[in-house]
């Protein structure tokens, strides 16, 4: 194992992470409001705003690239102070446990809410044995702790196989203008390139252990390792990088009204190349700068750990694990509410968030699930 910096909690990183995952829920529930809805999204509203679409075209982008970052920090001390031993048995019961439950017993009742909102559902039990299986299978939101499962073991690949990698000596280093350009073209050029291949959003779900969207798929390792680099380089620490706010800030904001200029052309003209990169692009800046951003605007203002805060960053993952079945039974619920999409969507969203927090907390209190969640 190596020397250097000391493993220490980072208040407003748990607090980013935390409110990335509330932006995953607030994601899901615009979804069922927005105009122009995917076809196959859990439940469509009749009630529908343009207002929830620009939320999701901007909450989509940098929400997981955040939450794969923050990943990537902290595994790599964690697996250089445990070994590989004990960090894969944490992260079997963290990670691989809840990813298993998960795509077994939490994402059939989600996809059959698919064609029970569409009046088209068979019994249940005919939907898990055969239609979930053959036609629909998914891991709904359980996909990001697949993906989660492949990164460490790739991680823990390059530490068993490369002393180099192991054994680099943590210096603090700030990244370069350089470096940012680069980072941003790699990634700028994988997601152009597949694109030419698979539409932006589109999800492969056949390959049963592993569902991903392979336009972005090389986005998140490279963010995953982009948080292994930055805590091998110090960002963060004392006397490390921290990003700067105001021109991270305003960095953010441009490349989002950039980005969303060309991603509302994508759906009539997105084989042109003009638009197809310029898409592929700024998808890549706002990305990056809104991650940035977050991480000084979260530094300077939300880096306490008060009850509030604690609480909600303790929770947040049991959160993200138990939304999706109350987002989508919710929303269906409301389909006859007479009612505004604003108002359906603030007490979708409200409650979902509540009801995941309170359930996460009584949850806690078995001790075995408490080491889960």
């Amino acid at each position: 194992m190596t020397g250097g910096f000391m493993l220490k909690r980072f208040h407003f990183l748990d607090n980013l992470r935390g409110v990335a995952i509330l932006m995953v829920v607030a994601l899901h529930v615009f979804l069922c409001y927005m105009a122009y809805a995917p076809e196959w999204w859990f439940v469509i509203d009749p009630k529908q705003s343009m207002f929830f679409t620009y939320g999701v075209v901007l909450i989509d982008v940098p929400v997981m690239p955040i939450m794969f970052f923050i990943a990537g920090y902290f595994a790599f001390t964690s697996l250089d102070k445990h070994g590989v031993r004990q960090f894969w048995v944490a992260k079997f019961r963290r990670i691989v446990v809840p990813w298993i439950f998960g795509v077994v017993v939490l994402s059939p009742p989600a996809m059959y809410m698919i064609l029970l909102s569409r009046d088209t559902a068979p019994d249940f039990w005919t939907f898990f044995t055969d239609v979930f299986w053959s036609k629909m299978f998914s891991q709904s939101v359980f996909w990001f702790l697949g993906l989660l499962v492949l990164f460490y073991a790739l991680l823990t690949l390059c530490y068993e196989v490369s002393d180099r990698f192991r054994t680099l000596d943590l210096d603090i280093k700030k990244p370069g203008i350089l470096f940012t350009v680069f980072f941003i073209a790699v990634n700028s050029g994988c997601f152009l390139l597949l694109n030419y291949y698979y539409p932006v959003d589109f999800w492969k779900t056949d390959l049963y252990l592993i569902m991903l969207q392979p336009v972005r798929f090389f986005l998140y390792v490279f963010y995953f390792f982009l948080g292994v680099l930055a805590w091998k380089r110090g960002w963060f620490q004392e006397n490390g990088y921290m990003p700067k706010l105001i021109p991270w800030l305003l960095a953010s904001v441009i490349s989002a009204f950039i980005y969303v200029h060309y991603k509302m052309q994508m759906p009539m003209r997105g084989t042109e190349f003009l638009i197809k990169s310029g898409n592929a692009l700024w998808f890549n800046v706002f990305a990056y700068s809104t991650m940035m951003a977050c991480f000084a605007v979260f530094y300077s203002f939300f880096n306490s750990a008060n009850r509030i805060w604690r609480s909600f960053s303790d929770s947040s993952y049991g959160i993200y694990l138990l939304h999706s079945l109350v987002v989508y039974y919710g929303a269906y619920f409301l389909l006859n509410l007479d009612a505004s999409p604003y108002v359906k969507a603030e007490i979708l969203l409200t409650s979902s968030v509540l009801v995941c927090w309170v359930l996460t907390l009584l949850l806690k209190r078995n001790n075995v699930l408490a080491r889960i969640i």
